[in-house]
């Protein structure tokens, strides 16, 4: 029990036993002097701990003292659990009086007086366990040691900007621009590889663990030329297990956006094929293993995919060269992908160690030990990216050396053990415990946020920090993890998903040794005692009671697939469970027999076929988090919820509920509330009385179209994620004006509602300064006035009213029938980024946006009577050449009358130009926007045939950009069905 652990589980047990209930109960029944004495050793214990972890790999003695510290130490957390609980119990006791008690459903003798015994002699014991245990330092010759100078950006520092996704950033990938273009060469060549019998084209990339197989498959993916070939891309990271009827249910998926519900390999098959038949498509398989038992599950799929137009492929990645061998057809069609060379890493290495925001000794002094460092890595580009995250926060030349000369380089293990090793070695104590923690979750899953930060604060594993919300403690966790490269970030359809590289999660599991059991499909399973989690992707596994009966320490369980009921009855007997992740199972109603789990403060059924929650849930006191999010045939819960008393985090997000019930508004210690749902129609009336709610997030809530009188009067509120205005009997805009730490992005709706200036100036918007995105929807449907007018005046004027804080990043306007969009404070906004203006049908110009110096995005779309950016008083008075001067991207749909662009883009990168009818020209200076790399026109009845190739006439002007598109008849038709299917999110390797 290394790594910190020790010292973590030894922490919290003493901040535990430092408690008011502990004191208070201790003193009420008379084992306060064993308390004293319990944190007597704690602390003795406590300052030797440091060296017993650094020891005891190399001391088996000082390896089982941990293992006796450890066990001691969750007894003691139990006997604490239970005097909390029964502290909690009373209380509740004493407020509903004696007509309801709680307590008395637990046991049928449970009394005070068995209750203080039982306690007593229980910490008793434990004291005589712990006086042994604190008795032997000397014996071990363990001794006190200097803390640990941890240096973490990212959890207390500012670390670089840097998202992993799909989209990959080329500026952090070196050394595979040779590999990328002889792949993409050949998958877009329909003559390499060709097989006479029309069976698909498969293409392998395969190399070792680490190497960056996904990554060059991504930079394939999300080539020019590769969109410009494939009519359809599609991208599933498989893992270990290969299941056909998996893989094409999820191709199915993405083509039409919505559950597929085929139950039969067959009716699969035949489905897939009628929507690829005679489509040029690509299809990345990723981290593929087929054993030899598997060969019938890839000829499956391969006949079904053997339906597209000629030139579709299947490019799979994997480390197993026999897999490889198994379903390629040719040589020709296999890539093995090697390391990086020793001066690519070395790029790699200093684009990372050496990236903005580092502080400390010159460059210069430290690239020799760096190099040398890098030299231990093999040109293993995870190794290197992984020891580039952690050298950027080492700030001096005796840092650097400190890691070149650590002993673990000189492990005989795994070849990439050593240098993941040490970036796990050097991260904070809680952030490795975040970390190992989520080796729980299968390779290859996608980790959502929304699960695994509160998995984190339920099992106190993100220490407190001031104020400072404990969620939002939670991302910058996440973050760090993100940046050091142990975890990475994927874009998915449905948002952010995170996920963990295999040889991240081996040297997870390593670490969590024993504490761990994690079983797997057609994997044997050995059970420790003393396992303290358990994880099981395996359908086919089932417990005995012999072996449940093994594992009296659980703490936490984690299921995977499919279960049984007996299987989930078996759970409850677990009393001291903590943590219950029950995602996607089968089942229509939880046991009368989870009241057992009265410690339990994380249950997780999202995705479940849940229809409703057993009344008995109400016993679960300890519940901090209840995640319901997915489980669609779930529409009420029970009036009872409002006894859960601890429950903090709340998500029902994509279920069937409707209305709310009114007993929710009585849990006073919720802070998040999760509700994004197109079902749900209704708030409680009194939800003001919620004043511990941090979030309240109600996105895609269109049916809802009022909130209740009152949500000002929740002045903590930091995610409000819509507001809909209404004219009388619920919330008016005039609510939103205390609202003063909202962040994030606030969409405010029905702005038509809105009396006036006066009222739109209530919402107060200037105040709100950590708001980064705003958008203003008035609705589609707008009623004429009785002269026949859309009320134009009295759209610009409650825009004029609606000034957002200067700190603003990102503007939305949706349905604005205003002649222009120029409230006078528009040019304030010095930070905005990124301004969209969609249906705005009556806005004629759009002169301040021009002025903004940071603006970087404009979307403009269904812009009917728009004609140019300026008024042509602006163009006689006023000088445009220092306009867009940080215009990145400009992308205009539907603006039939705009007949002229802005003619100074020198940041121009990317330009997009759909439906614009009399838009006759590019401007004349487009020759000399260096950046510019990506043009698209498409249906501009003039331009597109000035910018035909090679025979347009501004074809001369334009044909130096790398990255052009126009819609000649043949790519019409690509351009239009390209949506779905370029977003497509895949997987980190």
């Amino acid at each position: 029990m290394g790594d910190g652990a020790a010292s973590a589980l030894v922490k919290d047990v003493l901040g535990r036993l430092n408690s008011v209930d502990i004191q208070e109960f201790g003193l009420l029944w008379g084992f306060n002097e064993d308390v004293l004495a319990l944190k007597d050793d704690f602390d003795r214990i406590k300052g030797v701990l440091q060296d017993a972890e650094e020891k005891h790999s190399k001391e088996k003695a000082v390896g089982l003292w941990l293992k006796s510290l450890r066990s001691a130490s969750l007894e003691v957390e139990n006997v604490l659990d239970e005097i909390s609980t029964e502290a909690l119990l009373q209380r509740l006791d004493k407020e509903r009086g004696i007509i309801y008690s709680v307590s008395a459903f637990f046991s049928f003798d449970h009394n005070p007086l068995m209750f203080q015994v039982r306690i007593a002699y229980k910490v008793k014991a434990i004291r005589t366990k712990l006086d042994a245990i604190a008795s032997k330092i000397f014996e071990l010759k363990l001794t006190p040691l200097g803390a640990i100078s941890y240096v973490d950006v990212g959890v207390e520092g500012q670390m670089p900007d840097r998202e992993t996704s799909s989209l990959i950033h080329s500026s952090i990938i070196v050394g595979r621009t040779d590999d990328m273009n002889l792949v993409t060469g050949k998958i877009c060549n329909k003559d390499v590889g060709k097989h006479d019998n029309d069976e698909i084209r498969v293409y392998c990339i395969w190399g070792m663990g680490g190497v960056g197989k996904t990554t060059l498959a991504k930079l394939v993916y999300n080539h020019e030329s590769v969109n410009q070939y494939f009519k359809l891309k599609f991208w599933k990271f498989v893992s270990k297990k290969f299941q056909v009827k998996e893989i094409i249910k999820e191709i199915i998926e993405s083509i039409d956006k919505r559950k597929c519900g085929l139950p039969q390999l067959d009716m699969l098959q035949e489905s897939l094929q009628s929507k690829l038949k005679g489509n040029k498509f690509l299809i990345v398989l990723d981290d593929v293993w087929i054993e030899d038992g598997e060969k019938t599950q890839w000829d499956q799929l391969s006949e079904t995919l053997s339906c597209g137009a000629e030139g579709s492929i299947v490019v799979i990645t994997t480390q197993s060269q026999t897999t490889c061998q198994m379903i390629t057809k040719v040589p020709e069609l296999e890539h093995e992908l090697g390391c990086l060379s020793e001066e690519d890493s070395w790029l790699l290495f200093k684009k990372l160690a050496f990236a903005e925001g580092r502080k400390g000794d010159d460059i210069s002094e430290l690239e020799p030990i760096g190099r040398e460092i890098v030299e231990k890595c093999e040109g293993l580009p995870l190794a290197v990216k992984t020891l580039g995250g952690l050298m950027w926060s080492k700030s001096s030349t005796s840092d650097w050396q400190r890691v070149k000369d650590n002993s673990i380089w000189g492990l005989q293990e795994n070849n990439n053990f050593p240098a993941l090793k040490l970036c796990y070695d050097n991260l904070l104590p809680h952030v490795k415990r975040c970390f190992v923690y989520c080796c729980l979750f299968p390779k290859g899953y996608n980790m959502e946020k929304d699960v695994l930060i509160p998995l984190w604060m339920s099992n106190g594993l993100i220490p407190p920090r001031g104020e400072i919300d404990l969620y939002v403690l939670g991302e910058e966790i996440l973050n760090c993890l993100v940046w050091k490269s142990f975890i990475f970030k994927t874009k998915e359809l449905s948002g952010a998903r995170y996920i963990i590289h295999d040889l991240m999660h081996d040297m997870a599991r390593h670490v969590m040794g024993d504490d761990c059991l994690v079983i797997e499909p057609h994997k044997q399973v050995v059970i420790p005692n003393e396992a303290l989690h358990l994880s099981s992707s395996s359908p086919d596994f089932q417990f005995s009671l012999e072996d449940l009966g093994k594992l009296a320490s659980l703490r936490s369980i984690f299921m995977f697939g499919k279960m049984n009921e007996g299987s989930i009855s078996q759970i409850f007997n677990h009393v001291y469970l903590r943590v219950l992740h029950l995602s996607g199972i089968w089942l229509k109603t939880l046991p009368e027999s989870i009241c057992k789990l009265k410690y339990l403060k994380y249950l997780n059924l999202s995705h479940s076929s849940i229809e409703d929650l057993p009344d008995s849930i109400i016993y679960l006191q300890n519940l901090q988090v209840l995640l319901l999010f997915s489980c669609q045939k779930l529409r009420e819960l029970p009036e009872s919820i409002c006894e859960l008393k601890h429950l903090k985090y709340l998500n029902l997000s994509h279920s069937s509920i409707e209305v709310l019930p009114d007993s929710i508004i009585y849990l006073q210690n919720l802070q998040v509330l999760l509700l994004d749902s197109s079902h749900l129609g209704k708030l409680p009336e009194g939800l003001r009385h919620m004043k511990n709610l941090k979030c309240l997030d109600i996105n895609h809530c269109y049916s809802l179209l009022q909130l209740p009188i009152g949500i000002n009067e929740l002045t903590s509120l930091r995610i409000l994620s819509m507001f809909p205005v209404d004219k009388k009997g619920a919330a008016k805009i005039g609510e939103l004006g205390n609202l003063n730490l909202l962040e994030g992005e606030l969409e405010i709706l029905l702005l038509e509602n809105v009396g006036g200036l006066s009222e739109a100036k209530s919402a107060n918007l200037k105040s709100k300064r950590n708001m980064q995105v705003l958008m203003l929807r008035w609705s589609g449907i707008r009623h004429w006035d009785t002269r026949g007018n859309m009320r134009i005046a009295h759209d610009e004027e409650v825009l004029e009213g609606l000034e957002p804080n200067m700190s603003l990043k990102e503007l939305k306007i949706h349905f604005y029938m205003g002649k222009t969009i120029c409230p006078s404070w528009m040019e304030g906004l010095r930070n905005l980024v990124e301004i969209s203006f969609y249906y705005c049908k009556n806005c004629e110009h759009i002169p301040s946006i021009g002025r903004l110096p940071n603006l970087r995005v404009i979307h403009l779309s269904i812009m009917d009577s728009l004609k140019c950016f300026y008024d042509n008083e602006e163009n006689m008075l006023a000088d445009t050449s220092n306009m867009f001067q940080c215009l990145q991207k400009l992308d205009i749909y539907n603006c039939p009358n705009l007949v002229s662009l802005p003619s100074n883009l020198p940041k121009l990168e990317a330009l997009r130009l759909v439906e614009c009818d009399k838009l006759l020209s590019l401007p004349e200076e487009i020759q000399s926007f260096k950046d510019l790399n990506k043009l698209v026109i498409i249906s501009c009845k003039l331009l597109s045939k000035r910018c035909e190739k090679e025979i347009g006439v501004d074809w001369p002007k334009i044909s130096h950009i790398p990255h052009i598109r126009t819609d000649s008849p043949s790519r019409r038709q690509d351009w239009r069905i390209m949506g779905n299917w370029r977003i497509m999110g895949s997987t980190a390797s």
